[in-house]
Formats: structure tokens, sequence, C-alpha cells
């Protein structure tokens, strides 16, 4: 079959191409799924460029996909070959940038019938990353406010349309060239991430309060800069490494603070958490199948795509999700 392997970690990505190799098998617990679509993510560069020391070559590349099971393993029960399936898969092991793809059963998510493995494919990390953090960790309340940072990005945009159908009022922090789109997402007030005069703002939009949570998916170092816009006893949740809180004074914002790790869950071998993806998924797949979440797909791709447009992806050339197309709808 054909695949995006990854040889050895190379900062630029010369050793990740397009190759043959053999059809995997599924084992007890597993399914060999037909890939029809997967989407592209920055942990992806990050593995292929040595960004994360441990993980090394030879690796098939990608964690998000959507396809048909082909073919179970021993012990499967709760699904079928011929299931329509979308799932984030284990860096751990041989990724989805390929024609099949072995995962474990229990996080697949049954994809409805009115949603294309394209939208579903463009879920998974982001959007899980997303959910986890403010349904799973924050807890949020219809009513009560966020901040969501790069609410132009994977992360953030999801974020926003998350936080939106939760009953949330939004305030998305983006370039002012973003700012139409991410209302469309949902934000009820976009600000400029840039703006010196930023905690101000959101004091402002809070009646100086400061919002309730903010969801933050890049590390500003000092954790005041984000604990600044949000109010006492509130709620940061980070999907990067966490903040400095050296600098932070006891007693002073009295914040819960959560780290948000997805894929953490495999190598902790944390099952109720990985059983979780497959809840979570249904969740997303169900407002994308009621209208009320947009895949957010900037570019379709072809599989030969992969190493070129995940330069791209690091780069920052462009917002939302590359989504590539292994086989026809």
């Amino acid at each position: 079959m054909r695949a995006i392997l990854c040889t050895a970690p190379q900062d630029d990505m010369r050793t990740t191409s397009l190759t043959e190799v053999p059809v995997p098998e599924p084992g007890p617990g597993e399914v060999l799924v037909r890939v029809h679509a997967a989407s592209l993510n920055p942990v992806d560069w990050k593995l292929c460029t040595g960004a994360v020391p441990w993980w090394d070559g030879p690796h098939i590349v990608g964690l998000d996909a959507a396809g048909v099971v082909e073919r179970i393993g021993p012990g499967v029960e709760n699904v079928a070959p011929g299931d329509r399936v979308m799932w984030h898969g284990n860096l751990n092991r041989d990724g989805v940038f390929a024609e099949y793809a072995v995962s474990v059963a229990h996080v697949l998510t049954p994809i409805p019938d009115n949603v294309s493995f394209e939208a579903a494919a463009a879920v998974p990390c982001a959007g899980m990353t997303a959910y986890q953090a403010i349904v799973r960790k924050m807890r949020v309340e219809a009513g009560q406010t966020i901040v969501v940072q790069g609410a132009n990005g994977g992360v953030g945009g999801f974020g926003v349309q998350i936080a939106r159908n939760l009953g949330l009022r939004v305030i998305g922090l983006a370039r002012p060239e973003a700012a139409e789109q991410v209302k469309r997402l949902g934000a009820d007030v976009v600000l400029d991430y840039r703006d010196p005069e930023l905690p101000k703002r959101v004091m402002e939009l809070t009646e100086g309060r400061g919002a309730d949570a903010m969801l933050e998916v890049a590390n500003p170092g000092d954790a005041r800069k984000s604990l600044d816009l949000i109010c006492y006893n509130g709620q940061l949740a980070t999907s990067d490494p966490l903040p400095d809180l050296s600098h932070t004074p006891a007693y002073t914002y009295a914040a819960s603070i959560h780290e948000v790790a997805l894929g953490g869950a495999y190598a902790a071998g944390d099952l109720r958490t990985q059983r979780d993806f497959a809840v979570m998924g249904a969740d997303l797949l169900r407002w994308m199948s009621e209208g009320r979440l947009d895949p957010m797909i900037a570019l379709r791709i072809m599989l030969e795509e992969v190493p070129e447009t995940l330069g791209r992806l690091r780069r920052r050339e462009f917002d939302g999700k590359a989504v590539v197309t292994i086989r026809g709808q």
C-alpha cells in the first residue's frame, strides 16, 4: 500500500516521503481500516523534524483519519466490517497517512451518514483537544464568558464553536485580518492578541471582572499574561506546555490551571480517557451532522502532497485544517 513514511526525523523533512509498505494486520482488540481521508496537525511536522526526541523512524506519519472498517481482530465487538469510523491515533504506533491503518477498536467513533469522510477526519486532534479542555476539564456553564486564544486555528477554531454550542459568550483572540472568519465560527467579539492593552479590553467587555475561562493554545511564557484576562477563581486550560508560574504571586488569582494532553492517554495507558475519545468524537460529529460545527477545511490535498503541506503548516501559511483525500467518498 502507499503511505507517507518518515525513515528518520530530520529538520528539513527530506526523510519524509510517499512510499510502498505492507498492509498492516489487526491484533487483538484492533481493527484494520481502509482510510478514505486524513488530516494534518502540527504534531505531525514536529515528529518528522525531530522536535520530539524519543520518536524515531521508520514510522508512518499521521494521527487523524476516517474510513471504513475492513477487518477486525480477535475480541472486537463494538464495530464490524463496513462501518464508517473516525479516530485519533497513537503517535507511538504507525499512523494514518496511508491506504490502510490499524487502530484499537475502543477509540473509534461512528460517522453519521450525512457527514463526509473528509469532514470527519478534520475533527479528532484539534476538536477533541478543545472539547476536553472546555467540557471535560473546565466544565463551563451556559452564560459564562470564555477567551479563546488562536481562535482562527485548529484547536482555537473548534474551541470557539464548542463554546458557542454550549451557550457561552466567546471572546476570540486572533489577527485583525481573521476577525470576520472567527466571528463566523461563533465569537461574539474578536480582539487582536498583540494589543498591548488586551487585559484592559477584556475587562471592559466583562464589567471589570475578567473572563470565567480561557483556552490557551500557545505558551505565553509568563502565566500572568493569560491569568490577567480571567477572573479571580477563573480557569485556564492550556494545550501547550504549562506557562511559567514562578512569577505569579500566591493568592492573587486563585485560578484553576488545566493541562490538556489528548494523546498522552495512550502513553499513560489510560483506557478510560482513550474510550472517552469515542464519546467526545460522537458529540462533535453530532454537532457537525446538525450543521452546528464547521470542519474548517482550508486545503484538500492528495497523499503525495503531505510532506510539502506539512512544511506549509509549519510555516503557518494557512489557517484551518488541511485534509488528505486518500479514497473517494
